[in-house]
C-alpha cells in the first residue's frame, strides 16, 4: 500500500476503532434505562398481524435491549400478548431469556415484587453454545403468563408508591437464580397497545 492510499485510509480506521471504543458506562445505562417514557417503550413495540397466522401478537423485544454487548450473555426480558383468531382469547406472558456460563439454570417459578403471586414458568426452548475449553454458555428462553387485570393492578401500585421498576425473579432448579424488571413505562406501553390492537379486531 502506498504512503498516499494509507493516508485517504487513516481517517476511516481512526473513526472505526474510535466507534468501538466508546460505550456508555454502566451508571449512563442505567440512568437511560430509568428515564425512558411510556413513548420510548412505545416507538419500539411490534404488532404481528399476519392474516395467516393463527393469532396476531405485539411484543416489546425491541423496545429496550437489556445488555451491552452483542458477544456477551444476551440475558434479556420483554412482554408479549397474544390474540386468537378463532376464539378471540388473549394470552399476556413475560418473556425471559436466562444466558449464564457453565450451567443450567432449570427455572420452575417467579416471585414477583408486590402484588402478584408465585407462579409457575415454562422453559420453551434451550440450547449451549459458544463451547470452549472453559464450557459453554448456556441459553434458557422461559415465558410465566399474567393477567390483563394483574397487569392493571402492578402499574396502579407503582403509580402509587411512586415506584419505577418492577422486579422479578426466576427460581431455578440448579440452585442459580435470575432476576430481572420491567420499567412502569414499559408496562403502560406495552397495556395500551394491547388494548388498542385487540379492540380494533
Amino acid at each position: 500500500m502506498t504512503f498516499r492510499k494509507i493516508m485517504l485510509a487513516a481517517p476511516a480506521l481512526i473513526l472505526a476503532l474510535a466507534g468501538c471504543a466508546v460505550t456508555e458506562t454502566l451508571e449512563e445505562r442505567e440512568t437511560a434505562f430509568l428515564t425512558r417514557t411510556t413513548p420510548d417503550f412505545a416507538a419500539g413495540i411490534k404488532v404481528i398481524d399476519d392474516p395467516l397466522n393463527p393469532t396476531i401478537e405485539v411484543n416489546t423485544i425491541g423496545a429496550y435491549q437489556d445488555y451491552q454487548f452483542s458477544w456477551g450473555p444476551k440475558e434479556d426480558q420483554f412482554l408479549r400478548a397474544y390474540k386468537f383468531r378463532d376464539t378471540g382469547n388473549v394470552t399476556l406472558q413475560g418473556y425471559v431469556v436466562s444466558d449464564i456460563h457453565g450451567t443450567w439454570l432449570h427455572p420452575i417459578s417467579v416471585t414477583f415484587q408486590g402484588t402478584l403471586s408465585t407462579r409457575q414458568v415454562d422453559r420453551i426452548n434451550y440450547e449451549a453454545h459458544h463451547c470452549s475449553a472453559q464450557g459453554c454458555m448456556h441459553r434458557e428462553d422461559i415465558v410465566f403468563e399474567f393477567t390483563a387485570e394483574e397487569l392493571d393492578q402492578v402499574i396502579a401500585d407503582m403509580e402509587a408508591k411512586g415506584e419505577t421498576v418492577f422486579v422479578f425473579r426466576i427460581q431455578g432448579r440448579s440452585g442459580v437464580d435470575r432476576d430481572g424488571r420491567f420499567h412502569v413505562n414499559e408496562l403502560k406501553a406495552f397495556r395500551d397497545t394491547v388494548k388498542t390492537t385487540f379492540d380494533a379486531e
